[in-house]
């Protein structure tokens, strides 16, 4: 089986992939961008450490429009970020059967409520996974240290791809970093991840081999 994991090269949606590797047999990361900066680099940096295949789309130019919108107009980023999420999620969703994200228990946004997720799922007939959904903030950063080298950074610095750091570049591009400062908080951080922490592959390694071996003896 294949998932998409929708993927900023942060530590939540690494997590997620990481922990849907027993599950299928492909996994794909996808990154959304605006296509105005180069922050989805982190995201490509992320991947490869992590060793899966990353697919990078960029949303049509009416998205980006439709979104600072109504950023300018609430003046607070969740409408927004609630706005352009589904639409990446279902993009993803007419190509595979399985897509999933790092949205977590304790997010406002972007997060689909139970309604959305039951008409993408029958609409496209499609199964979306939500890994941490269960999982609050200090759960979720113990469990990725566990696996990865990730470091945290304000996200005015754009260390990370994903939908508010896509949002901030356009916003200050087209009307200056006072209207970023208006509407996003001046403190709010990213996580980038650095490397996927190797010795935990080969203890993992070994410990198939130690399954191997005591299946053929039995």
């Amino acid at each position: 089986m294949k998932v998409a994991v929708l993927f900023s090269g942060g530590k939540d949606s690494s997590l997620t992939a990481l922990l849907l590797e027993p599950f299928f047999e492909e996994i794909e990361l996808v990154n959304f961008s605006f296509g105005h900066d180069d922050s989805w680099m982190r995201a490509k940096e992320a991947a490869r450490e992590l060793g899966y295949p990353l697919r990078r789309m960029v949303f049509d130019a009416d998205v980006l429009e439709r979104a600072l919108k109504i950023l300018q107009s609430t003046g607070y980023p969740n409408d927004a970020l609630n706005y352009v999420h589904p639409i990446a999620v279902e993009t993803v969703a007419k190509e595979c059967e399985f897509v999933a994200d790092g949205t977590r228990r304790d997010d406002r946004a972007p997060k689909m409520d139970f309604g959305a997720i039951r008409s993408l799922e029958d609409r496209l007939h499609v199964q979306y996974l939500r890994p941490l959904a269960g999982l609050g903030g200090k759960a979720i950063r113990a469990m990725a240290s566990r696996y990865l080298d990730f470091e945290e950074e304000l996200s005015e610095k754009h260390p990370a791809s994903d939908f508010e750091v896509g949002l901030r570049y356009a916003l200050k591009e087209r009307h200056g970093q006072m209207e970023v400062d208006r509407i996003f908080p001046s403190n709010h951080t990213h996580t980038r991840v650095i490397r996927r922490k190797r010795f935990v592959q080969e203890i993992k390694g070994q410990e198939d081999q130690a399954c191997q071996s005591i299946q053929s003896e039995s």
